[in-house]
């Protein structure tokens, strides 16, 4: 079957260590932050050749992990050097530290398109999958884990008067629902968790960003329940992420877990995909 769905950039996202025990630990399904264009980082084949390139002074390792995957539906990229007073550029000239040329992007916080590709770099110059990521309802094949999807971070769809979570899959959008009874004809792929595929013309793609201010800090939220929220911290200041307890998720991206009622502020934007244009 042919799809009439434009071809979506293909990225190239580094994993930390960290982000790579995430997937495979328990199914971790977010992304953002610094991301390339895989085919412009394919000379980077080794993993002193990548880490070198994002400026780690490391050497001699075994192998480093990569997520190769379509820019996702709504997510934002945008030039990381662009003049704003709040940021810190990891990358001031646009580009890797390399001997290619590799423009360096950022992506706003989504979650993987369906398809991506969890990739291993060995320092021979071998390259492996590992493992695909299957949409938010089945995550990451062979992963320990998995987590519920939050419906503050990624695509979601209107279909037939509900609002579920979305995975893009061609011409069709795989939607997903949590329920002890899915609707009828629906295939149970886990616990609660339902899924079917239905043609993509009849959807309505969107995503929510919900922003807060937190102890005088611009955040995103990206989970929300009794146990509080957990945000990502729109600054880059290591030291003032320090001072409020945030974690690193990796370098400059910092996440914390706040009260609900310490966030002022909020706000909520709803982005819509714009319907293909009809001839």
């Amino acid at each position: 079957m042919t799809s009439n769905a434009p071809e979506r950039m293909v990225l190239q996202k580094l994993l930390t260590a960290d982000l790579g025990r995430a997937i495979v630990d328990d199914g971790y399904d977010h992304v953002g932050g610094i991301v390339v264009s895989a085919p412009d980082a394919a000379a980077l084949n080794t993993p002193d050749l990548l880490l070198r390139a994002y400026g780690f002074d490391v050497t001699g390792l075994e192998f480093v992990d990569v997520v190769r995957f379509e820019l996702p539906p709504l997510a934002q990229l945008v030039n990381p050097v662009a003049p704003d007073a709040a940021r810190t550029p990891l990358y001031p000239t646009g580009f890797l530290r390399a001997d290619v040329i590799v423009p360096v992007w950022e992506l706003s916080r989504t979650r993987y398109s369906f398809g991506a590709e969890y990739w291993r770099i060995r320092a021979d110059g071998e390259q492996k999958c590992l493992s695909a990521y299957q949409g938010v309802a089945r995550g990451w094949r062979g992963a320990a884990g998995w987590r519920p999807w939050s419906p503050l971070v990624g695509p979601r769809a209107r279909w037939r008067d509900a609002e579920m979570a979305a995975d893009v899959v061609g011409d069709s959008v795989l939607l997903s629902v949590r329920a002890d009874e899915g609707p009828q004809g629906w295939e149970q792929v886990r616990p609660q968790t339902w899924v079917a595929a239905v043609p993509a013309a009849e959807c309505e793609l969107f995503e929510v960003v919900l922003t807060a201010t937190w102890r005088g800090v611009p955040v995103r939220i990206l989970e929300s329940g009794p146990s509080g929220a957990r945000v990502l911290l729109l600054i880059d200041d290591a030291s003032r992420a320090e001072s409020l307890g945030a974690t690193v998720v990796e370098p400059g991206v910092f996440e914390a877990t706040a009260a609900v009622d310490d966030l002022l502020d909020r706000r909520g934007v709803t982005n819509e995909l714009a319907p293909p244009a009809t001839t």
